[in-house]
């Protein structure tokens, strides 16, 4: 009976140390596992990253990119506002201009200039990472590669949406994403402020306008300035229009389409271009006249109304006051 009992109690023993060394073990394992989730959470942040860009290439890297160099006014405009000057060795010449940049001031630190016309230029500042739109010059892009420089390629955007996932991809590109969140607030926040004054506009009541610079009124199925337009609650007139190219309208067709207001940027980019002298001859063109923006041409700032980064906001309440100065008073 005895020897039952030692016996019983020597079991309950085992199972006990058993239970012991399984709590123990499944504790290991996890403490390794959230080791392992913290280490790679780690290379992401702050060491080892890699990122895609919109031609499918990846680009790896060790640590975050400290010598950028942007070879578009865009990514010049959302790099200052990600990350410190320090850390962008070039910007485009373009930055200079304070008909079409919004930080003229703030790129005074930055001695650099990128005009990517010369893969030895580049080469020479020895960037960690060369920011190209998606029309630069693919043979460009090439040589560059070739030169064992990273490029990443980003997609030019056409609306709001597509230029806050822009600042998102650059923001996770350059390790600064809780940079781009506090952008997209802020760009959010102009939004809304604009909404406040015109949303309840009903879409009947919309004035109508058409966008016309040096060349004439250009048409694209869909274009930076048409969701420009949306958000400001005035209608770009040629989105009436059902074309499958882009290209510029003949002036019959925009007397035809009679839009409320002309709009044109303020941008004279060679000296040959004179908005003030544009503005002129639009209200003197005899066919222009017969339409009701015949004697109603908006000027808007060009590093506004033809930015695409974080600055495009600006152009939505830019064209707003403009079109429903009442709303403003």
């Amino acid at each position: 009976m005895i020897k039952k009992y030692l016996e019983k109690d020597e079991n309950i023993i085992a199972k006990i140390i058993c239970f012991i060394l399984l709590v123990f073990v499944y504790n290991f394992c996890m403490g390794c596992s959230n080791q392992i989730e913290k280490n790679t959470e780690n290379d992401k942040i702050g060491n080892k990253y890699s990122i895609t860009d919109s031609t499918g290439t990846v680009i790896n890297f060790e640590k975050k990119p400290e010598k950028i160099v942007s070879l578009s006014i865009s990514t010049d405009e959302i790099l200052i506002d990600l990350v410190d000057s320090k850390r962008i060795t070039a910007v485009t010449y373009l930055a200079d201009d304070p008909e079409i940049s919004n930080i003229v001031d703030r790129v005074k630190s930055i001695s650099n200039r990128a005009y990517g016309n010369s893969a030895e230029a580049l080469l020479a500042m020895h960037p960690d990472i060369i920011i190209a739109a998606d029309f630069f010059k693919q043979e460009m892009i090439q040589s560059l590669r070739d030169l064992g420089l990273k490029v990443y390629v980003y997609k030019t955007p056409n609306n709001m949406e597509e230029i806050k996932k822009a600042i998102n991809d650059i923001a996770v590109l350059v390790g600064e994403p809780a940079n781009a969140e506090k952008l997209i607030k802020q760009m959010d926040s102009k939004l809304k402020s604009v909404k406040n004054r015109v949303g309840s506009i009903k879409p009947s009541e919309q004035k109508r306008v058409v966008f016309i610079r040096s060349n004439g009124a250009f048409y694209r199925p869909e274009s930076s300035f048409m969701d420009i337009c949306r958000y400001a609650n005035v209608k770009d007139a040629t989105e009436d229009l059902h074309y499958t190219q882009s290209g510029i309208l003949s002036q019959e067709e925009v007397v035809r389409l009679n839009p409320d207001a002309f709009v044109i940027p303020v941008w004279n980019y060679d000296g040959k271009h004179d908005p003030v002298q544009m503005k002129a001859e639009i209200l003197s063109n005899p066919s222009y006249q017969t339409t009701k923006a015949g004697k109603n041409v908006i000027m808007l700032p060009a590093a506004h109304v033809l930015a695409v980064s974080q600055y495009t906001v600006n152009a939505v309440e830019d064209i707003a006051k403009a079109v429903y100065p009442e709303n403003f008073n």
